[in-house]
């Protein structure tokens, strides 16, 4: 006489490895997400400082100033070459170093913020303190933010005098307020900071 055997799995059981699975699911997408929107985050700073160093570099090789402009309302930066010691009598927008050729000179496209990502040329409400050796924030939180290099690739004002408040500094912050920051140092060094809210502390990327 044989005997039978099912060694297969029943509807109840089967819906409940689905349960457990669904709850496991559940508690496990909130970190997910998060996860996404801080390598958004991360990704957006970091091509900002990327962009800010390859405008040193070029300033500093072509012996021509450049600057990244960043505007706040539209999430975007892009980065241009300027006048240097090209004249006025070749280009009549040419009347300093430091001014925009009559017909912008943009290198390498306009770069997009992530969705949800903004940007902000003051410190956010949120936050307590200034990343790196910032000090302050600029007069009227400009909505286009002109970083400028010199022709030794560092950061200066459109007269080419140096920067107040300890330099420059950008901040990138997601629907959620986690918060990056792009700084630009009175020597010429770009960093990246993230702002580390357990120790409520700047943290250098």
């Amino acid at each position: 006489m044989s005997s039978h055997h099912n060694d297969g799995f029943t509807v109840t059981e089967l819906l409940m490895v689905v349960a457990i699975g669904a709850v496991i699911a559940a508690l496990a997408l909130p970190s997910v997400l998060n996860a996404v929107n801080g390598y958004r985050l991360h990704s957006d700073a970091a091509n900002l400082a990327s962009y800010s160093n390859i405008a040193r570099m070029k300033a500093a090789a072509q012996f021509a100033p450049y600057r990244i402009n960043i505007s706040m309302a539209n999430g975007t930066f892009d980065m241009e070459k300027l006048c240097g010691d090209t004249s006025s009598s070749t280009d009549g927008n040419c009347t300093g170093p430091y001014n925009s050729f009559s017909t912008p000179d943009i290198e390498l496209g306009t770069q997009y913020a992530s969705t949800g990502d903004t940007y902000s040329s003051c410190r956010p409400s949120w936050i307590s303190a200034y990343p790196g050796d910032i000090t302050g924030d600029p007069a009227s939180c400009p909505t286009l933010l002109q970083i400028y290099f010199n022709t030794r690739g560092v950061p200066v004002t459109s007269s080419g005098d140096p920067l107040s408040n300890g330099g420059a500094v950008v901040y990138v912050a997601d629907q959620n307020s986690l918060t990056d920051a792009v700084t630009f140092s009175l020597g010429g060094q770009v960093a990246v900071w993230n702002w580390d809210t357990g120790s409520g502390k700047w943290v250098m990327r």
